[in-house]
Formats: structure tokens, C-alpha cells, sequence
């Protein structure tokens, strides 16, 4: 199903090395948001620009820690102009420290996303959420 987005449609940034959750969470997100997917830190830094709104970020990337894909991301742009939530398969207090708007653990459900995504970059629809 081909989605229609407007040009307020946020952007959403989904950084994963799990493939198969990242294709997941992007399936869920393209109802209602332009997604973009990146497997590895290095992938994420191709993908964003100044058009991401909300950045997905998996703590625990093979070849960058998502901290150091974090570090590059706020240097390249003005930091207030885009949010981040952290994905991590523990939770941790250093998530905190690190200033994100918000920290997911691993599962992370369909709802978990929305509700982020909605918190941070605007309402998703309720039907989505089921």
C-alpha cells in the first residue's frame, strides 16, 4: 500500500542491526510518518539530514555505538531540531545521561513505538495502535 505524506509528515530515522525489527518498526511507522531505515551506525549517518524529525537509535550497533552515531548526529545539525529515542536490550540509568528523549528496552512492542513517536513528533493514529 503506497502511502500519501505531506510535506509536515515528520521524518523518522529507524537505526537497527536486527533487520527484521527495524523492517518491522518501518512497516508499522510508514503508515504515518516518512520512515528511513539504516542497518548500521555508518548507514545512519548517510541517512539523516536535516529533514529527520525522530531518530530510533539501537544503542548496540556492530560497527558504531549508537552514543558515538548520537555524538555525530548532534554535531551535524542543531540538536533541538530532531528527537531521539534509544533502543537498548538492557535498561540503564547511562541511558539517562546521555540526553534523549526518551529509551525503549528491547522487545519493544507496536504500541511502545507509536506512543513514542506520537509523544515526540505528533499523533498516530488510534487504529494503528491495535
Amino acid at each position: 500500500m503506497t502511502q500519501t505524506h505531506t510535506a509536515d509528515t515528520p521524518t523518522v530515522l529507524l537505526v537497527d542491526d536486527e533487520a527484521a525489527l527495524a523492517d518491522s518498526l518501518a512497516l508499522w511507522l510508514e503508515r504515518r510518518y516518512r520512515v528511513r531505515v539504516a542497518y548500521s551506525g555508518r548507514e545512519a549517518l548517510q541517512a539523516f539530514d536535516d529533514d529527520v524529525d525522530l531518530v530510533f537509535l539501537d544503542r548496540n550497533l556492530p560497527d558504531l555505538p549508537g552514543e558515538s552515531v548520537l555524538e555525530e548526529l548532534r554535531r551535524r545539525v542543531d540538536s533541538s531540531s530532531f528527537c531521539v529515542v534509544m533502543l537498548s536490550a538492557s535498561p540503564d540509568d547511562e541511558l539517562t545521561a546521555l540526553s534523549v528523549d526518551d529509551a525503549l528496552t528491547k522487545p519493544v512492542t507496536k504500541r511502545d513505538i507509536f506512543e513514542a513517536a506520537a509523544r515526540l513528533v505528533g499523533d498516530a493514529p488510534e487504529a494503528k495502535l491495535e
